[in-house]
């Protein structure tokens, strides 16, 4: 196969050598050098090498010591990548006059990788041997330089081994995934049809297989045939979820639709229901979408196959995108299995998943919205708030999501309770909360000591500016509301989640006027919001436009949308605006959404503030 990328070693070391060459300067660097080296590293982070490789030189000759020792080091790796090699041997020769015992180990890594880019890998790799013990920073540079003289002297299951043990030394995603490119270029040497001998570990001989693959030419279609028959041997292999999706990826025309997208549901299953509204909003989107005549949908019942298998089949059966499944224990399954095929699943797992280059998850996360609530209320000018909460996990998620959110931003949750969804009244926790109790303590005492009857009105805490409702359904807020207001705290803005509201008869929701809390654009009717899909819904199956299962098939239109954005990511411009909310894609493929606000008004929700305006900067914020 052709490779996509040049070989990344200035990637893979890029880290170790900040560690090894970042020494304390003898002395306060001058303002220049200090301009300098930030050039130097900007540069470097864009790609013009050159540029930053001549800038570190120019520090080098500006200093003295192990600092100059350190700048000379990083001008000549980057030579290397440059293929400059004279450069680069002549600044190592200087650097090493200066160096500490450290950075002298780093200096004969770099030139064990100058013998082997001269077509001498045996020397390189006589002068790795001759490190001994290094420490881990120049120990797993070291095994990246062996790794590669290994391969160049056709010594291809030392080669992987070599570079599979290197993992153990790597902490992030993207050196990982940088260490699978070396391996994937590496096999791309071998010459044989059959794969050489297997040498009995599962991980290094998955590597081994797939030897004949990386040097074909082979075109995507067929390749994806190919590493799916491999899969069925390897199952669990590391590469599939990393390298492999990547290649797969880069294949992948610009401005392309997947020719097949497989969907997987639990159509007979308890959650049935959910299930359906998803899949008809997915395919009222795919048949308005212009890419319709050239896409088919094939849709697979998790509920008959189960997860895995549906997984699987939908993969042999050709889906070039698969969006599923749905329910968490399900996507948990699949995550393990995925990464040939670029994969939308449908809920957030319970555990994120290694690191996996074309594995995204979207979901109706109920924590998303409580971490609106807590941005919105803050941004209104709450500081100090209080919370009731329903005694379940549902519950005690919202509130922890909440507090993590309102906390962050620099407000403070001061007091909080728990109540009973299954009992109608909450006077018990709502007078403890608002310290009505007390007060009404203080005015028994005072009566007895004075022995006489004494006018009085409760007096609430005056500390708070904001409550929030961590309700799991929307009786129990229906209930509650009134309750808040019986009790004094009418005035108090109060704040919930979507769960509050369920379409229907606005006269039954009269009693949460006044309550502030988030949804869909679609349900609260935002302004500049009107899609036609939504229009079509309200036409055809108002029962359905007008219940809980909206947010559903707004779900399925969203999962849609989202392929296009996905299979094509360089046309994607984050965020995006769904009609579940405004979407945000994070650095580790979940998507979240950031929700507007509505008030009960006279039944109905109207709208009142729109998504966070700052949603693009929460993606690398975000728990993991």
């Amino acid at each position: 196969m052709t490779i996509t990328r040049k070989l990344p070693f200035a990637a893979a070391i890029l880290c170790a050598l900040a560690a090894c060459t970042s020494m304390e300067p003898a002395s306060r660097p001058t303002a220049d050098a200090q301009r300098l080296e930030q050039r130097a590293e900007r540069e470097a982070e864009r790609g013009n090498l050159r540029a930053a490789a001549e800038a570190y030189a120019e520090l080098a000759a500006g200093t003295s010591g192990p600092t100059r020792s350190g700048h000379a080091i990083e001008a000549a790796r980057l030579y290397i990548e440059l293929g400059d090699l004279a450069t680069a041997a002549r600044l190592l020769d200087q650097a090493r006059a200066s160096a500490d015992p450290l950075q002298r180990q780093m200096v004969t890594v770099l030139l064990a990788r100058i013998e082997l880019e001269q077509g001498r890998p045996q020397q390189g790799l006589d002068m790795i041997a001759s490190l001994g013990q290094p420490p881990v920073p120049v120990l797993r540079e070291a095994a990246a330089v062996r790794g590669l003289a290994l391969f160049r002297l056709n010594r291809f299951a030392e080669a992987v081994s070599t570079l599979v043990e290197r993992e153990v030394w790597l902490d992030e995603g993207e050196e990982i995934l940088a260490n699978q490119r070396l391996i994937w270029q590496g096999l791309s040497l071998y010459r044989d049809d059959e794969p050489p001998p297997r040498t009995g570990d599962a991980v290094v001989d998955g590597w081994l297989a797939l030897a004949p693959l990386a040097r074909a030419a082979l075109d995507p279609e067929t390749l994806r045939r190919e590493l799916l028959g491999w899969r069925e041997a390897y199952p669990n292999h590391p590469a599939a979820r990393g390298v492999l999706a990547e290649q797969l990826s880069a294949q992948r025309g610009a401005g392309v639709f997947p020719r097949q997208v497989a969907l997987l549901l639990p159509l007979t299953s308890p959650q049935r229901e959910a299930a359906i509204a998803v899949r008809d909003g997915f395919l009222a989107a795919h048949l308005l979408s212009p890419s319709a005549g050239a896409s088919t949908v094939r849709v697979y019942d998790t509920g008959t196959l189960g997860a895995v298998e549906a997984y699987a089949r939908a993969q042999r059966e050709g889906a070039e995108f698969i969006v599923g499944p749905l329910l968490r224990p399900e996507v948990e399954q699949v995550a393990t299995q995925a990464g040939l095929v670029p994969t939308l699943a449908l809920n957030f797992a319970e555990q994120q998943p290694p690191y996996l280059g074309s594995f995204y998850q979207f979901a109706l996360y109920p924590e998303d919205e409580a971490r609106a609530v807590a941005r919105h209320a803050y941004a209104a000018g709450a500081r100090r708030a209080i919370a009731l909460v329903a005694s379940t996990d549902f519950g005690y998620r919202l509130l922890n999501s909440f507090r993590e959110e309102f906390e962050l931003l620099g407000g403070r949750l001061v007091d909080f309770d728990g109540y009973d969804p299954g009992v109608q009244d909450f006077s018990a926790q709502i007078t403890s909360l608002l310290r009505l109790t007390r007060s009404s303590q203080r005015h028994q005492r005072l009566q007895a000591n004075l022995g006489v009857p004494l006018d009085f009105e409760p007096r609430r805490r005056q500390d708070v500016d904001m409550i929030f409702i961590g309700a799991d359904d929307a009786r129990s807020a229906r209930l509650i509301v009134p309750q808040l207001r019986f009790h004094f705290a009418g005035d108090i803005p109060t704040y919930a989640t979507s769960t509050v509201y369920e379409p229907g008869d606005p006269a039954r929701d009269n009693d949460l006027n006044g309550l502030i809390f988030t949804d869909a654009p679609w349900l609260l009717r935002q302004e500049g919001v009107d899609d036609p899909l939504q229009r079509e819904l309200a036409r055809h199956w108002p029962r359905r436009a007008q219940s809980w299962l909206i947010r559903f098939y707004g779900m399925g239109i969203d999962a849609y949308r989202l392929v296009e954005s996905l299979y094509d990511s360089s046309r994607t411009i984050w965020p995006m605006q769904g009609v579940s909310g405004l979407l945000v894609l994070d650095d580790a493929g979940r998507i979240h959404r950031e929700l507007p606000l509505g008030q009960f008004r006279a039944g109905r929700p109207v709208a009142i503030a729109t998504a966070y305006e700052g949603a693009e900067e929460l993606a690398s914020s975000r728990p993991r």
